[in-house]
C-alpha cells in the first residue's frame, strides 16, 4: 500500500480520536461501511493492500447483538506471489457500553470466502470458510465512527485488517 494511503488512514484514526461522544450503545438494527487495510505476513507473501466493508447487525440489548458483514481485499502482491479475496461472515457481537466514553465490542464468527492466490507463480483459487475473530469501538449514538481490527484465516493465510467506517443505527 502506498506511504500517502498510510498517512491518510493515520490522519482519520487521529481524527477519530478527538470526537467527543456521547451515550452508550441503544438495542436495534444498524448498517454501516468501512474502508480500510489489510496485512499479510506470511514466508511466500508479506503485504499490504485496501479492503472495504459493509455490514447490517441488530442488538438485542445494550451488550448482545448479531453481525453480517461483506469484505473485498484488494489484491496485494510482490513478485511472483499474490492474494486476493472477498466473502461474507456472520458474527456475534458483545459490546460494553460505557456512559461517558464510546461503545467498546468483540465479536468472533465464521466467515466464508472465495480467494485468488499465486505462489512463485502458479495462480490457484479456492473457497472455503474459518473462524474469523476482531474488536472495535464506535464513536457517537445513531450516526456513529467505527473503528476496527479483525483477524482471518484465509487460504491458510493469517490476514489482520485494520478498519474506519460509518455506522448508522435506527
Amino acid at each position: 500500500m502506498r506511504k500517502g494511503t498510510y498517512t491518510a488512514v493515520g490522519a482519520m484514526l487521529l481524527g477519530a480520536s478527538a470526537l467527543a461522544c456521547s451515550g452508550a450503545a441503544q438495542a436495534g438494527p444498524y448498517i454501516g461501511a468501512s474502508w480500510g487495510a489489510y496485512s499479510i505476513d506470511e514466508s511466500n507473501l508479506d503485504d499490504n493492500d485496501d479492503l472495504w466493508k459493509a455490514y447490517a447487525g441488530y442488538t438485542f440489548n445494550d451488550i448482545i447483538g448479531v453481525e453480517g458483514t461483506w469484505v473485498d481485499f484488494s489484491r496485494a502482491g510482490t513478485g511472483s506471489s499474490s492474494f486476493e479475496a472477498d466473502g461474507w461472515g456472520l458474527s456475534a457481537v458483545v459490546a460494553l457500553p460505557l456512559p461517558i466514553v464510546p461503545t467498546i465490542f468483540a465479536k468472533a464468527g465464521q466467515f466464508w470466502w472465495d480467494s485468488e492466490t499465486a505462489v512463485g507463480g502458479l495462480p490457484a483459487g479456492d473457497d472455503g470458510n474459518d473462524p474469523f475473530f476482531g474488536a472495535g469501538i464506535v464513536f457517537g449514538g445513531p450516526l456513529g465512527l467505527r473503528l476496527e481490527w479483525e483477524r482471518y484465516d484465509i487460504a491458510d493465510i493469517d490476514v489482520d485488517s485494520y478498519s474506519i467506517g460509518i455506522q448508522f443505527g435506527f
